[in-house]
């Protein structure tokens, strides 16, 4: 997650410098790729904790479902992740 925030910084600000001239003469749009690298990396492990989550939701339902652990169990389970 980090390396996408610093990839989608690095790159916003390149092309910026390119795009408004600040110095570099790299080409213009090569740092939109390293922006849109990062943005997909970001998404990537946010996409991967949310399917995490889920799997954890659905077990401590399905405990509470089978009457493993009661409602207050369930919520403090929930609370903690």
């Amino acid at each position: 997650m980090v390396f996408g925030l610093i990839c989608l910084v690095l790159g916003a600000g390149i092309w910026l410098l390119n795009l408004y001239g600040g110095g570099f003469n790299w080409g213009r749009d090569w740092p939109f790729l390293l922006l849109v690298f990062g943005l997909y990396i970001i998404w990537d492990h946010m996409r991967k904790r949310r399917k995490k989550d889920g799997k954890k939701v659905k077990k401590i339902l399905k405990k509470l479902e089978n009457k493993e652990i009661d409602f207050n169990e369930a919520m403090n389970e929930m609370e903690e992740m």
